[in-house]
């Protein structure tokens, strides 16, 4: 983890667009207390259980959230690209971190400490309500890949997954994978041999293209079609 010196935040091109409800001066508050923070691959950007003192801000690179289980066996909440908040619900009931979070790539985040947040909540009823829309979006999102999880066999969740991957998250169609294949498995609720053996089936029926970590969706409308079947 590296502190870095980034522009301000009324020039910054990849400021989230909760704070376009945000005054000038607000804005200048905010400035003057985050802080930026570079974390290589694979560094944790906070644990879950751990105290949650800051608000997290994703300006580049990839994010995993997560869920800890004893058993080792986690569950993948989902992906943060830029520029996202990584909404903690924690901060406003037993400021405990709830998830972990752990960078895929090379990430800055902006983090902004909790109390100034709440205080511009309080003081500025449209930010408040900005963030209250971001988090219930995610929200939305998170129930229906919860829903897909449990209804679906393991063909319609691993179809879910790389629409995910390809719609939500690379946004570009091949894409390289900075995830590794636990983190599918994960993400499409299965064990890692069997997401391999239906990522193997797709790459046989021409449905993708597999090499490495360079993922191509060949047929999209059968991937779409599986996904709706389940």
């Amino acid at each position: 983890m590296e502190k870095v010196l980034e522009s301000s935040c009324l020039a910054c091109k990849t400021r989230s667009d909760i704070f376009s409800a945000l005054n000038e001066k607000e804005i200048a508050g905010v400035d003057c207390e985050r802080v930026s923070v570079v974390y290589k691959p694979g560094e944790i950007i906070f644990k879950q259980g751990a105290p949650c003192n800051s608000f997290v801000c994703i300006t580049s690179g990839l994010v995993k959230l997560y869920l800890e289980h004893d058993n080792s066996n986690n569950v993948i909440l989902g992906l943060v690209r830029p520029v996202n908040y990584i909404f903690e619900p924690g901060a406003f009931v037993d400021n405990r971190h709830h998830f972990s979070a752990v960078s895929c790539e090379e990430t800055t985040a902006c983090l902004i400490d909790n109390k100034l947040m709440q205080e511009l909540m309080a003081k500025n009823s449209l930010f408040a309500t900005e963030y209250i829309k971001k988090i219930s979006e995610q929200a939305i999102e998170l129930y229906g890949r919860i829903s897909g999880c449990n209804q679906k066999q393991v063909f319609g969740r691993m179809a879910d997954a790389l629409l995910y991957l390809n719609n939500r998250i690379y946004k570009e169609n091949p894409f390289k994978l900075s995830i590794s294949r636990q983190d599918i498995a994960d993400l499409s609720g299965m064990t890692k041999e069997s997401s391999i053996r239906v990522l193997k089936k797709f790459k046989e029926d021409g449905i993708i293209s597999l090499e490495g970590n360079n993922l191509e969706i060949i047929n999209l409308p059968m991937l779409e079609a599986i996904s709706r079947n389940g």
